[in-house]
């Protein structure tokens, strides 16, 4: 549990340094800029999903079922596929610089900025063995120091290179390239000498029999969370993109919630599943609703104080980006639901389901992101967004109740949908003075549980047990690890 927590640590940093970063750009760079930015950037980690050829994960399963004697040739098999293909993606991408910035931006104005996001997808890519290697051998500590000496480089220079030498986009894409470099260099030095330079044809194989097929599933997400910004340049411009994507990062803040629940779910679930098999659905449907609240009560108030945060964060020129960010925080609720009804397929091993429902969502995306952004422009993008990832959550659940049927709490779930909605509708209706606005948000947000207590959301069991949780998580002196480890021994008690 302990090493999940500080694998996960890592996840919520880069979460919090995108934005933490937001405050310096949208002061310097105008929404045009902003946006060719998040346009660069979303293509190339997309280019870097299929750059990584599934090896991160691969490398896990070629690595335990192969002999100890075997694990160096097949992490020197891994490391030089990880060199050869990117090197070849990076090059290309290089050569054709013009054409990618012609085609995104109708001018070859950006093409220094791809090849500087090409030079970085080389080490991006490269690292991914490294990291791969210091998980499989229980190594969180390495593992972290890479990604936060990598992540402090990047915010560093970034805001040297942009806010003080004023050197405007390229001085973004200079802090991410030297961030991507100490990443790889440091890498390499924590597994070296793990690493034998001999090339496997079997293992190679064996890898890719594993890693492409995961591949496709990359890209379906990619499409969830990113093709929107692509359309939206086609119909409404960089400017919009720029304005839409500070909201969605803003938006995107729940996931630090939903992050950590993601993280603790697995031990939850297959703990119950294992001492608890004859009462495993119960707990289940209970989980769900606990883990829904949670995530739903982070999305609320993230909504809510959506219009103070961004004119807090931004410069006058991003302002209308709060608009945006109900929706997005009230999707990735949604995506928390998909993989909560995601248990069955997961208990049973049927994990092709969770795949097959990001694919029908993914294609479903697509098709919104046509119709509605054509005509709302990143209203219609957030709408999209939003209903791409309610059917997410509904084909998930609908293919894994097939499998696994579990009589979920759907009475609840409507009961904290309605009074939320309706709280954060009232909260679009609060325009006073800063800080009036600010108290009777607060008061918004204390009135929430209680008319969840008086609608009979609660129930008396319950409430003992968080109550009894809460005198743990003091006793744990909030140390992570003992505190989930408390958790799941009281719920499944």
């Amino acid at each position: 549990m302990g090493e999940t927590v500080v694998y996960g640590i890592t996840g919520v940093a880069s979460t919090l340094a995108s934005v933490f970063l937001v405050p310096f750009y949208t002061r310097i760079l105008s929404p045009d800029a902003y946006g060719v930015s998040s346009l660069l950037g979303i293509l190339f980690s997309v280019i870097l999903v299929v750059a990584n050829l599934g090896m991160g994960t691969a490398i896990f399963r070629s690595y335990f079922s192969a002999k100890k004697s075997q694990r160096k040739e097949v992490a020197g098999t891994a490391f030089i596929a990880q060199t050869l293909f990117p090197l070849v993606i990076a090059i290309l991408s290089w050569l054709l610089s013009g054409s990618i910035s012609t085609l995104l931006f109708g001018t070859p104005e950006y093409s220094f900025l791809v090849v500087l996001s090409s030079i970085a997808l080389f080490f991006n890519a490269g690292l991914a063995v490294p990291l791969a290697l210091l998980r499989a051998e229980g190594r969180p500590s390495n593992y972290v120091t890479i990604n936060f000496a990598k992540l402090i480089a990047t915010i560093v220079f970034s805001i040297f290179l942009v806010v003080v030498l004023r050197l405007g986009l390229a001085g973004i894409f200079w802090a991410n390239l030297i961030g991507a470099v100490l990443g790889y260099l440091i890498g390499l030095f924590y597994s070296f000498k793990r690493i034998s330079f001999s090339f496997s044809s079997y293992w190679l194989r064996d890898m890719l029999k594993f890693g492409l097929p995961l591949v496709p599933a990359g890209l379906a997400v990619w499409i969830l969370n990113s093709s929107d910004r692509y359309f939206l340049n086609y119909f409404a411009g960089t400017a919009e993109v720029g304005i839409y994507n500070v909201g969605y990062r803003v938006g995107n803040l729940i996931t630090l919630v939903t992050g950590a629940l993601q993280l603790a779910a697995p031990r939850l679930i297959f703990s119950v599943y294992e001492e608890r098999p004859k009462d495993a659905k119960y707990y289940f449907q209970k989980i769900n609703t606990y883990f829904y609240l949670i995530g739903f009560a982070a999305a609320f108030l993230v909504s809510v104080f959506a219009k103070e945060a961004i004119q807090i964060l931004t410069g006058p020129a991003f302002h209308e980006a709060y608009v945006v960010i109900p929706l997005i925080s009230f999707s990735y609720v949604a995506y928390g639901l998909f993989l909560s009804f995601g248990v069955g397929a997961a208990v049973t091993k049927k994990t092709h389901l969770s795949a097959l429902s990001t694919l029908m969502a993914s294609v479903l995306n697509i098709v919104l992101n046509y119709l509605l952004i054509s005509r709302f422009g990143m209203i219609g993008a957030a709408v999209s967004t939003f209903v791409s990832f309610v059917a997410l959550a509904l084909i998930q659940l609908v293919l894994a109740q097939r499998v696994y049927p579990v009589k979920y709490e759907f009475r609840r779930i409507l009961i904290v949908l309605l009074v939320g909605s309706f709280l954060v509708y009232v909260a679009t209706l609060i325009k006073f003075g800063l800080f009036l606005t600010l108290l009777l948000k607060i008061l918004l947000v204390l009135v929430f549980p209680v008319i969840l207590y008086f609608t009979g959301f609660f129930e008396n069991r319950e409430i003992d047990k968080l109550v009894k949780i809460w005198h743990l998580v003091l006793r744990a002196r909030f140390k992570p690890g003992v505190i989930l480890e408390s958790i799941r021994q009281e719920i499944i008690t």
